[in-house]
């Protein structure tokens, strides 16, 4: 995130943690040679969670009133476009009809995340943007469902479509009872400990930690039981993800401290496990590039990689364009929005557990390769030309660092009537400058001396200290009050102010400054 924010404000953080694993997988000193992906655990350690998350940023309400579209996109665009793309590769390449099958249904699936990258600093029409974001959410599972019945069909030489509609029902809804379900349990214990134990909502934060923890887990939790009962492990942990956001909309109030932490670990751990999605993608580009059991099928790995993306990328439109009734260029920018990445190279690498040849598995992950490259390259050249760019509103920056400015210089103002010792002052004053960018690292450095130097404050100068500093912050906020009504264009900045101002009073009020 430094780096992004520092050097490369212009680049998604998504590229600079790809580029990262790049990098690993090249140096030797990483000895990423020895590293085996382990497509189960890849999903779910990493990927469940990633989807819980995201699915609790959206209402049940919403996903429920937009199934069709849903199911339309996930079921039957992914089976038009599997079936097309394998018998290309049938007629075209001269592949047998399993394997086709094989290679076509592992490139459906769509990654969130790397669609996010593509269109970093550009705008996406809103209504694309929610299509995508559904379609990302649940076409894993209808990419594995298909998988493991063309991966039956390879290696039995038979075809049970009947068996295979069975378990595909089975696998769905069976996920839709197990995480709805386990989630109403789990959502009702939780807030039937929150009523009856007050530790919840006092300063005490043991039983807090446990509730957090167990919610972390969850996922990976809620993932493997599924896994082990033969439904949907993605199904179960996105509607796991939906009960849990319908239980936050009625519950934000009631414990403040499980809300709080919630929030910030969900924010902090959905980065973290993006950046390792990319650093693993990187890696595993790298050593697939690397290897050497494919000498004489590298050009027909690459072939097979285009024709995947070509194919895929016209159903996208013909079915956006007719079926969803998008305009041609938001169709355009739908099909070039199905971006694959990390989750397409966990599904091949699935193949390597099964009896599939080795030559036949190494030619999967050629063109899965080939196929995530051109999905992430294209879209970021071409999205730079159709699409808008994000470009913040320049007058309004400078309205809003005004503002920003004449509120500190006002808390200031009214500091300076109260009486505080000269070591308080000269601290408050460099914390309210710092919020302006008006103190440098000299300053700070000389700050940082006295800090080290000055013995540990009494109970009595702690509370006055925060005393202090929570009468500057509210000078602020009284500051944002008073002119808000007349700077209505700049809500969302004067909200987010007013964010700041009051986490930073939070962390005057946490049990450990007293």
């Amino acid at each position: 995130m430094l780096i992004q924010s520092w050097f490369l404000r212009k680049v998604s953080v998504n590229y600079v943690a790809l580029t990262l694993g790049i990098i690993m997988a090249l140096i030797p000193y990483f000895h990423v040679n020895s590293y085996t992906f382990k497509p189960e655990l890849f999903l779910g350690i990493i990927v469940a969670p990633l989807l819980f998350f995201e699915a609790q940023e959206k209402r049940i309400y919403n996903i429920v009133r937009s199934w069709k579209s849903i199911i339309g996109i996930t079921v039957i665009m992914t089976l038009i476009a599997t079936i097309l793309a394998a018998f290309s590769l049938k007629w075209l390449i001269g592949l047998s009809l399993p394997l086709s099958f094989i290679l076509a249904a592992i490139s459906t699936p769509t990654d969130a995340t790397a669609a996010e990258s593509v269109s970093h600093g550009l705008e996406l029409p809103e209504k694309v943007e929610n299509y995508l974001e559904n379609e990302s959410l649940l076409n894993d599972a209808s990419g594995i469902i298909l998988l493991n019945m063309v991966i039956s069909w390879y290696l039995w030489q038979h075809l049970e479509i009947a068996t295979t509609f069975i378990n595909f029902l089975y696998s769905t809804i069976g996920g839709i009872v197990l995480g709805l379900g386990v989630s109403a349990i789990l959502i009702l214990i939780r807030e039937r400990l929150v009523r009856v134990n007050l530790d919840l909502v006092t300063n005490e934060t043991y039983a807090v930690t446990a509730i957090t923890i167990f919610y972390v887990l969850t996922p990976a939790l809620l993932y493997f039981l599924a896994q082990a009962i033969k439904v949907s492990g993605i199904i179960t942990v996105v509607a796991a993800g939906l009960a849990h956001s319908a239980e936050q909309e009625r519950s934000r109030i009631t414990s403040i401290n499980l809300t709080y932490n919630n929030f910030q670990i969900t924010n902090t751990l959905t980065d973290i496990l993006n950046s390792i999605v990319f650093i693993i993608l990187g890696i595993s580009i790298v050593k697939t590039m690397q290897n050497k059991a494919l000498p004489n099928k590298i050009d027909q790995a690459i072939l097979i990689g285009v024709l995947l993306y070509l194919i895929n990328l016209f159903v996208r439109y013909l079915y956006s364009f007719f079926s969803l009734k998008l305009t041609n260029k938001n169709a355009w920018i739908f099909a070039l929005g199905g971006i694959h990445g990390a989750v397409t190279f966990a599904l091949a690498y699935t193949l390597d557990q099964t009896l599939i040849s080795p030559n036949n598995f190494h030619l999967v992950l050629f063109s899965e390769t080939t196929l995530i490259i051109l999905s992430m390259l294209i879209p970021t050249i071409i999205f730079n030309f159709l699409l808008p760019k994000d470009t913040p509103d320049v007058e309004q920056e400078k309205e809003v660092l005004s503002i920003r400015g004449n509120m500190v210089n006002y808390a200031l103002e009214k500091t300076k009537k109260i009486y505080m010792p000269k070591m308080f002052r000269k601290q408050l004053e460099f914390d309210l400058k710092a919020q302006i960018n008006e103190t440098s690292m000299r300053d700070f450095l000389k700050e940082l001396r006295k800090s080290i130097r000055h013995p540990e404050l009494t109970l009595e100068e702690k509370e006055f200290r925060n005393e202090v500093y929570r009468y500057a912050f509210r000078q602020e906020r009284n500051y944002l009050g008073k002119i808000a009504l007349k700077e209505l264009g700049y809500r969302k900045s004067f909200m987010s102010l007013y964010r700041e101002i009051l986490l930073a009073e939070v962390l005057f009020l946490r049990p450990d400054n007293d």
